[in-house]
């Protein structure tokens, strides 16, 4: 039997065993949708422009933990929209620190500003934040850049909101930043197999396999699961 097709025999296996264990898991706690219905979460911006990734604090109120994943998408009618990089269970009546990518690089973030969660980013924002590191600035930058190219369909305005506040962060010129960005598209050119011209397009939600995609995301579950599993038994 061909290895691509017993590979994809076991990550879907895999992936579906994940399902069945976040399917028990989610009968003792909330998404982070329901738990901001309900009025048990507050989402808060933390961080201040121009910083990769950012930190938002997850504060849980609620009587239940309250799961929040990679590629959920919060949104702010004052401060930047921001794409989650993390998979967390925040325990009830307590806080996390989250990671979260820009999504909106015309706006700037504004520290202390409530967020709102909203839809789950496409598969292709999702399958860059599961390849990413947000703990190593180079490669979190890179993937900042990818997400902001896909985002605005390749028409990154350097001079403006987050995208400019970049630049005064990290402390590069605007040819810098440029330059970056035009290596960061040619990265998604290589990583996804496009054209140039197709970039503008792309950012779409998908229903084909992404293998490492699942992959990624199975082996996070697996660990945030067997890490409430220790938990709630006190090891």
């Amino acid at each position: 039997m061909n290895l691509r097709v017993i590979l994809l025999v076991f990550v879907v296996i895999l992936f579906l065993l994940v399902s069945i264990l976040i399917s028990y898991v989610s009968f003792e706690t909330n998404s982070l949708s329901q738990g901001y219905q309900e009025g048990n979460v507050q989402i808060i911006q933390s961080t201040p422009p121009g910083t990769i990734p950012h930190i938002i604090i997850l504060k849980n109120n609620g009587k239940k933990p309250v799961m929040i994943e990679s590629g959920q998408i919060l949104t702010s009618n004052i401060s930047q929209n921001l794409v989650v990089a993390d998979d967390e269970v925040v325990e009830q009546n307590s806080s996390e620190s989250v990671k979260a990518y820009c999504f909106e690089p015309n706006q700037s973030a504004v520290p202390g500003s409530n967020l709102i969660p909203s839809s789950q980013a496409s598969s292709q924002v999702k399958t860059l934040i599961a390849n990413s590191n947000p703990n190593n600035i180079q490669n979190a930058t890179q993937t900042q850049l990818e997400i902001w190219i896909l985002v605005t369909r390749d028409n990154v305005n350097v001079n403006s909101g987050e995208a400019s506040s970049l630049v005064q962060k990290q402390q590069i010129s605007y040819s810098q930043l440029n330059q970056d960005i035009s290596t960061a598209k040619n990265n998604l050119i290589t990583s996804f197999n496009i054209s140039s011209s197709e970039i503008g397009n792309f950012n779409q939600t998908s229903s084909q396999i992404n293998l490492n995609y699942i992959i990624n995301n199975a082996f996070k579950w697996i660990n945030i699961f067997v890490d409430w599993v220790r938990s709630s038994l006190g090891i």
